[in-house]
C-alpha cells in the first residue's frame, strides 16, 4: 500500500502538506494542491493508519455520542426522529472533520465515563442530556471536552448548544390564542425533570398570562414514550366531560399521538382539537393534517456543536461558551380557528 512518504512525492509536495489534507486541515494548502493531493489519495486508494496516527499524536480521534437510558423499556433513541436526524448529522460533520463516533447509551454517568476513557475518545458530545445530577458529573469528571446539547447550568463552565425553548413554548401558545383558543392544555415529559420542558411550559405558561389566563392542571400531561404516549393523553382528553380545544406540545410524536387517537373515535381534527408540535421533524410533515409545529434548525444545532468540540480539542485553554439558537412556528393544518 503507498505511504505518505510516496503521495508528497508524487504530489510534489511536503509530506506535512499531505497530512494537512488528510485531517482536513487545509487553511494554509492552496486549493489546487489539495484537489492534487486528494486525486493521489483516490487513485491509490491509500487508507490511513488510524492507530499509527493516535500512537503519533496522541488522540484516537474518536467522539463519544452519549445517549441516556432513561427508562429500561424504553426503544432505542434512534428511533426518535430527533434524535436519529441529530445523530446522523453530528456524526457525518464530525467524519468530515476527519472524526470517527462512537455511540455510547448509558445509564449512570459512570459507564458513560468509563466507556470514553477506555477508548480513549478525544471529547464527547451528550445528544440528549440525562438527569441533571447525572450530566453534571460528566461534564465536571470527564477528562475530555465535553459539548451538552439541549442543557446549560449557569453555575458551572460547560460548553452547551441549546434552543430558546421559552420562545418555543410562548410561540405555539400565542398563535392558538391568536386563532381563538382559549382552553389549551400541555403535554410533556414531567415538567421538573428538565430544563427544556420547563422553560417550554414557562413560554406556555407566559402568552396564557397575557391573556389573563391560568393553565389547567387537569389539561398538563406526562408524555414519556412519544407517540404512544400522546395517544394515551388524547384518549384521556376525549374522555373528559370539558376537555380543551387546544393542545401544545413538547414533541411532535406527542401531538402526533394526540391526533391519531382522536381520529380512531372519529372525532374531527383540527375540529375538535387544534394541535402544535415541536421540532418540525418528518412525522409532522406526514401525518394528516399536517402539523403546525415549532420548527428548530436541526443543521445549525449539530453545525454549532461539532464546532464547539473541535475547539474545544484544538483550543483546550478556551473558556468554555453557550450558544442559544433560535426557534419559528412553522403554520400547517393541525390548527382551526374558533369563531367568536
Amino acid at each position: 500500500m503507498i505511504t505518505i512518504k510516496e503521495i508528497a512525492a508524487e504530489a510534489g509536495v511536503s509530506v506535512m502538506t499531505v497530512s494537512n489534507v488528510i485531517n482536513n486541515k487545509t487553511s494554509k494548502v492552496s486549493k489546487k494542491t489539495a484537489e492534487r493531493v486528494r486525486e493521489i489519495i483516490e487513485k491509490h486508494h491509500y487508507e490511513p493508519n488510524m492507530a499509527a496516527r493516535s500512537l503519533i499524536s496522541k488522540a484516537s480521534h474518536i467522539i463519544a455520542l452519549l445517549l441516556p437510558l432513561w427508562h429500561e423499556t424504553a426503544d432505542s433513541l434512534l428511533l426518535d426522529p430527533y434524535v436519529g436526524q441529530l445523530v446522523g448529522l453530528v456524526e457525518t460533520l464530525l467524519r468530515e472533520k476527519g472524526y470517527y463516533v462512537m455511540l455510547c447509551s448509558f445509564k449512570e454517568a459512570d459507564q458513560a465515563l468509563t466507556l470514553m476513557r477506555t477508548w480513549q475518545a478525544d471529547g464527547a458530545i451528550m445528544v440528549i442530556p440525562h438527569e441533571d445530577e447525572i450530566t453534571r458529573r460528566i461534564v465536571r469528571r470527564s477528562a475530555a471536552p465535553t459539548v451538552v446539547i439541549d442543557r446549560v447550568y449557569e453555575d458551572m463552565e460547560m460548553n452547551s448548544v441549546c434552543l430558546n425553548d421559552q420562545k418555543g413554548g410562548y410561540i405555539s401558545t400565542k398563535h392558538l390564542l391568536d386563532m381563538g383558543h382559549r382552553d389549551i392544555g400541555f403535554a410533556g415529559p414531567t415538567i421538573d425533570d428538565s430544563s427544556v420542558i420547563h422553560d417550554r411550559y414557562l413560554g406556555y405558561c407566559d402568552a396564557l398570562a397575557e391573556q389573563g389566563i391560568a393553565p389547567n392542571r387537569a389539561w398538563t400531561f406526562d408524555a414519556y414514550f412519544h407517540q404512544e404516549g400522546g395517544e394515551i393523553i388524547g384518549g384521556l382528553l376525549a374522555g373528559m366531560q370539558r376537555r380543551p380545544t387546544a393542545m401544545v406540545c413538547t414533541e411532535d410524536l406527542i401531538a402526533c399521538g394526540i391526533l391519531r387517537a382522536y381520529q380512531a373515535r372519529g372525532m374531527r381534527t383540527p375540529g375538535d382539537i387544534s394541535v402544535v408540535g415541536f421540532d418540525d421533524t418528518l412525522p409532522s410533515r406526514l401525518i394528516s393534517p399536517a402539523l403546525t409545529t415549532v420548527k428548530q434548525d436541526m443543521y445549525r444545532k449539530a453545525v454549532c456543536a461539532v464546532e464547539m468540540m473541535i475547539d474545544a480539542i484544538e483550543n483546550p485553554e478556551k473558556k468554555q461558551r453557550h450558544v442559544m439558537l433560535d426557534v419559528a412556528l412553522v403554520e400547517r393544518d393541525s390548527v382551526c380557528r374558533l369563531n367568536g
